[in-house]
């Protein structure tokens, strides 16, 4: 058994790593079946033990935690370095491919890498390495992939440890301020200590440089003018108390005034006939952004108009969804940008794609 403790980035990590090679597994054995062969014996199992993980990973990092404490069975441990080993690989190709990644995203990317490469080494423990009975994902292995199964190969066969965890001696069992805690009998130096320590830098308050993300004021409609500054200041004091979650809530709730405000005037425009609460909202908010709307954008246009499930615990047994402050900062830039499409932005949007964006024209109020 394996105690650790991880920054909730990292666990999140570790549970993407692992839904993605369940999946993988699960369309495996439905390809095989298709086909008539029977494959490896040990891939159900493979498949049941990545879903049973990939379950107590939701439920270890659903909870409001900065730090998220893992307890895991050696045979976890294995399954969850197969994973990491696995998902290095799909982010070296996704890096690489022929699709051009953009800068952010390619930064990103590599941090991420580094991260599940590292913490693969750290908690690799007894040879042989675990092999998921799947097609590799590339016939010629990657560089970051070739260059974790050599960290791998040293420590397990030529007594290379210098990836086991321990805090510095001034933080103490447990205080952990980078993304460990100790496991008991690890006693080197961590080279982890600082990794991902600023992946989740505290909120920038909305506002407190004088801009909010909207002006109340340009709102049509008296009730919505009415409830926005309600929302606006519960957000200023979500992003103060690092409430990730209710601040998810509030994004969309803001995003859905300005919407149903626009289209509220524009009734005949859209062809709307019943109350708005029947309105198919994520679909009219494309259309209103029209070219402005990019692709990635689409992704983000979902959360914001489903964030309100976060408050409903019935699916967060369910599906948990976890939400960090680099997921809230991303969606407020969109907010931010559709806020100005929609005519009641203030200040300059952030620009999607690294150039900066004239902002919406005012409406007359």
């Amino acid at each position: 058994m394996v105690t650790v403790q991880v920054k909730k980035v990292v666990a999140v990590c570790f549970l993407e790593a692992t839904k993605q090679a369940m999946d993988q597994l699960g369309e495996h054995r439905l390809q095989l079946s298709q086909q008539g062969v029977a494959g490896p014996p040990d891939l159900p199992r493979l498949y049941g033990d990545a879903r049973r993980l990939r379950d107590y990973l939701q439920r270890c990092t659903s909870a409001h935690q900065d730090l998220v404490e893992l307890d895991l069975a050696d045979a976890d441990v294995a399954l969850l370095v197969a994973c990491c080993r696995r998902a290095v690989e799909g982010i070296d190709l996704r890096i690489d491919g022929a699709q051009a990644v953009p800068a952010e995203e390619r930064q990103w990317l590599q941090r991420k890498r580094t991260v599940l490469a590292d913490w693969a080494v750290a908690l690799v423990a007894r040879p042989p390495l675990l092999e998921l009975p799947l097609p590799r994902l590339s016939p010629v292995p990657t560089h970051g992939y070739k260059a974790l199964q050599a960290r791998l190969h040293q420590k397990l066969f030529e007594g290379g440890h210098q990836h086991r965890i321990q805090p510095s001696a001034a933080q103490g069992p447990g205080a952990s301020a980078g993304v460990a805690a100790p496991t008991a009998g690890w006693n080197a130096a961590s080279p982890l200590a600082d990794l991902w320590q600023d992946q989740e830098p505290p909120l920038k308050v909305a506002g407190e440089a004088g801009e909010p993300l909207l002006d109340p004021r340009l709102l049509r409609d008296g009730r919505l003018r009415g409830l926005v500054p309600l929302d606006l200041r519960s957000y200023e004091r979500a992003v103060q108390a690092q409430d990730h979650r209710l601040a998810m809530v509030l994004l969309g709730s803001l995003l859905e005034a300005a919407l149903v405000d626009h289209l509220l005037a524009h009734k005949a425009e859209f062809g709307l006939q019943s109350t708005p609460d029947h309105w198919p909202l994520p679909e009219l908010l494309a259309k209103v952004l029209g070219e402005r709307l990019e692709p990635p954008d689409r992704m983000l246009v979902f959360h914001a108009f489903t964030a309100r499930n976060l408050l409903r615990p019935a699916l967060q047994l369910v599906t948990p969804t976890v939400v960090t402050a680099a997921t809230v900062q991303r969606l407020e830039a969109f907010v931010r940008r559709a806020l100005h499409g929609l005519g009641c932005g203030t200040g300059m949007p952030p620009a999607a794609t690294g150039q900066p964006q004239p902002p919406g024209e005012p409406r007359p109020r």
